[in-house]
């Protein structure tokens, strides 16, 4: 099979779904995309995950779903608001909410923090962004509400945010979604958000 096809269909990919498609062994597959990446061709993001960076659809979100492998989530938090225009702030990581552990990967394509929510506040306000790459993104409101929840946790993360424009902001929405948390952290989650108002 053609390798320079694979390398223009896929912007990120395993080193498995790289040998399944040439037809490759693993160790083979794996000494071969090695020296790409030592070539400038590609970038190692991860043991056996690959970015194309030389592709026009390169973009550090495309390899949130590889980074999760089996766990639930998306992309949430500052990393959302600032997508969706709500903070004009370029958070310095990327941020990812998870069913899984919570953890920091640095990675040559950016630093991913993942931070752990339970599955029940993962059913609402999730939408999938395709384009060249495939990832989900929290909405600006569960953004918001993802965000203002880990501030009401011990470490206080989150505690001060950057300046937040709410021009396009569904406060119903918002309103609707909050009662999925628990109820002990929306009363704080709702003197955040008037204070924002």
């Amino acid at each position: 099979m053609n390798e320079f096809k694979f390398l223009n269909q896929h912007v990120f990919f395993t080193t498995r779904e790289y040998a399944l498609f040439l037809g490759k062994e693993m160790a083979s597959a794996s000494r071969k995309l090695k020296a790409r990446a030592e070539n400038g061709e590609i970038v190692q993001v991860t043991r056996g995950i690959w970015g194309n960076n030389n592709h026009r659809g390169f973009s550090p979100y495309g390899v949130i779903p590889y980074l999760l492998d089996n766990e639930q989530g998306y992309l949430s938090f500052l990393s959302a608001l600032h997508r969706h225009g709500l903070i004009s702030q370029i958070p310095t990581t990327i941020q990812i909410a998870t069913t899984g552990r919570g953890r920091v990967l640095k990675t040559p394509i950016g630093e991913f923090h993942f931070f752990k929510l339970k599955p029940d506040l993962m059913q609402e306000g999730v939408e999938v962004f395709e384009g060249n790459v495939v990832y989900a993104m929290a909405t600006q409101e569960k953004a918001l509400l993802d965000t203002f929840y880990l501030a009401t946790k011990k470490n206080n993360r989150f505690k001060k945010l950057p300046e937040i424009e709410l021009e396009h902001f569904n406060q119903k929405l918002f309103l609707k979604w909050l009662k999925h948390y628990p109820k002990v952290a929306q009363k704080l989650i709702l003197e955040r958000y008037e204070n924002l108002r």
